[in-house]
C-alpha cells in the first residue's frame, strides 16, 4: 500500500494489487475548522490521484469526516470527483458515510448532485463496502 497523504485530516492510499484508492478521513477532522478552498483543495487532490493512478476501485471511507459540506461544496466535489471517476474509468466506488448526523446529510445532499453513469454504492458498514468491491 503506497501512501499519498496521511495528515489530521485525511489519509489517501493507493494499493497496486487491488487498484485501489482508498480514503480515509481523520477523527481530528471533527475540530477542525476548513475554509471552501481548503476543502475544495482536499478533494482535488483526491480527484487529482485518482487520475493519475488510474484504480479500478475507489474506496471513500467517511465515518469520520467532521467537515459539512456547503451547497456549492456539494456541486463542485459532484463535480471534480464525479469527472476525475470517469476519466480514470474506475469500474465501482464505495462511499462508507458518515457517523454525525448534520455531516451525513450534507453527504446525502452532495449524493444528489450527481449525475453519472458510473457506479457509486453508498454504505453504513465499511465491511459492506468491501465486500461490494472485492467480495
Amino acid at each position: 500500500m503506497k501512501i499519498l497523504r496521511d495528515d489530521e485530516l485525511l489519509k489517501i492510499s493507493f494499493d497496486e494489487e487491488k487498484k485501489l484508492i482508498w480514503t480515509e478521513w481523520n477523527p481530528k477532522s471533527f475540530k477542525a475548522s476548513l475554509s471552501k478552498d481548503e476543502i475544495k483543495n482536499i478533494n482535488k487532490q483526491i480527484a487529482d490521484y485518482i487520475v493519475e493512478y488510474n484504480p479500478e476501485y475507489y474506496l471513500a471511507d467517511q465515518r469520520q469526516r467532521g467537515v459539512v459540506y456547503t451547497i456549492d461544496i456539494q456541486e463542485y466535489i459532484a463535480k471534480v470527483l464525479v469527472a476525475a471517476v470517469e476519466k480514470a474509468n474506475v469500474k465501482k466506488t464505495a462511499i462508507v458515510m458518515p457517523k454525525d448526523y448534520i455531516v451525513r446529510l450534507s453527504n446525502e445532499q452532495t449524493i444528489n448532485e450527481i449525475d453519472s453513469e458510473s457506479a457509486y454504492n453508498y454504505f453504513n458498514d465499511f465491511d459492506k463496502a468491501w465486500n461490494y468491491l472485492f467480495g
